[in-house]
């Protein structure tokens, strides 16, 4: 391999292993849910079809993807992480959902969220701190906002589900 290729090799996984960290620092790693729970997230904000449902921190666009297909729901995931988002990007083509489903690299800090009927979010407890007051800025009225593990400071749950003790706790916040 002539220098150059190694270099540029070597830019490419730094570039790539950087965007996974940047994800880290500013919101959560990227861990992947299991479609039980999603689904459960999903039926617990009563996701209607037409909706517009956002997912922050869309990973492989996992919950997007469930909430275009089987809820009928216009569905848009940011993410900021290259690898995850490149292949949900490939997901959504690959099912044929590209005209209901996105998802755009991008911070989701500096989105404007307020034409979501429904927000999904699985971060951690210093970005559900920064995104509070956000939700409170820029959500309309009505909004749900379902939070897989985490709660959201300074808002009162809807409801909390954790149906079994082994299952992980869903958060429903309404604005």
């Amino acid at each position: 391999m002539s220098f150059y290729l190694y270099t540029a090799f070597i830019v490419v996984i730094f570039l790539v292993l950087g965007t996974f960290a940047l994800g880290g620092i500013l919101a959560a790693p990227w861990v992947p849910l299991w479609q039980k729970d999603i689904r459960r997230m999903l039926k617990l904000a009563n996701v209607k079809p037409g909706e517009t449902v956002y997912d922050l921190g869309a990973g492989d666009g996992r919950i997007v993807i469930m909430a275009g297909k089987e809820f009928g729901a216009k569905a848009i995931g940011y993410e900021i992480a290259i690898l995850p988002y490149l292949a949900a990007r490939v997901k959504i083509l690959s099912e044929g959902l590209s005209k209901s489903v996105s998802v755009k690299y991008r911070n989701f800090y500096a989105e404007n969220l307020s034409s979501a009927d429904v927000v999904c979010v699985f971060l951690g407890p210093d970005a559900m701190k920064k995104l509070s007051p956000k939700f409170k800025d820029e959500l309309k009225p009505g909004c749900r906002i379902v939070s897989y593990c985490f709660s959201l400071p300074g808002w009162q749950p809807k409801i909390v589900d954790k149906p079994e003790k082994k299952l992980t706790t869903i958060y429903l916040y309404q604005k």
